[in-house]
């Protein structure tokens, strides 16, 4: 091959068409590279963009009732306790104040004036049907008439009264 059929060949368009041609496909690939990196950036940016939206959903739709539900939930909680502490120490003061109570009627039994005692005559469990009668005969709340002797302090273990006498304690 002879110097001008190179120079023709080359000239004549073959092979600079080739090297423009790979130079204009090697620009056009960057081109397409730069494009769909370019898509790749918008679609992060679209995906960032609706996490952060669905994100914001899911706080305002779950976890801000969530969190006041929960406030709720402690402040019901906190009330409670309180109410079952007040509860509790109403208890305990019940509680003190029976002992007082039942220390009180022990201790009565053993008084001196226990056989006309009115109130030891309150506290004695009478039946329903038996109210009338008792007490002087009406269901008043009056005091029982007396049983013993005029003469006696009340410290006898006999207790007064006639037969048939209905007002009185059981023998």
């Amino acid at each position: 091959m002879e110097f001008s059929e190179m120079l023709n060949w080359i000239l004549g368009g073959g092979l600079l068409a080739a090297v423009v041609g790979l130079l204009t496909l090697k620009a056009t690939v960057r081109k397409a590279n730069a494009e769909a990196e370019k898509a790749k950036a918008e679609a992060e940016t679209v995906r960032i963009g609706n996490t952060e939206q669905a994100t914001r959903i899911l706080i305002e739709n779950i976890v801000e009732p969530l969190k006041k539900e929960l406030s709720e939930t402690r402040e019901e909680l906190r009330s409670t306790k309180e109410e079952f502490g007040e509860t509790k120490r109403e208890f305990g003061a019940t509680k003190r104040e029976m002992a007082r109570l039942r220390k009180a009627v022990e201790s009565a039994n053993s008084c001196r004036f226990s056989v006309d005692c009115p109130v030891l005559f309150k506290l004695r469990d009478l039946p329903k049907s038996n109210t009338k009668g008792a007490g002087g005969g009406d269901g008043s709340q009056r005091q029982p008439r007396a049983r013993s002797s005029p003469g006696t302090d009340g410290n006898g273990t006999d207790v007064g009264g006639e037969d048939g006498d209905t007002d009185g304690q059981p023998p």
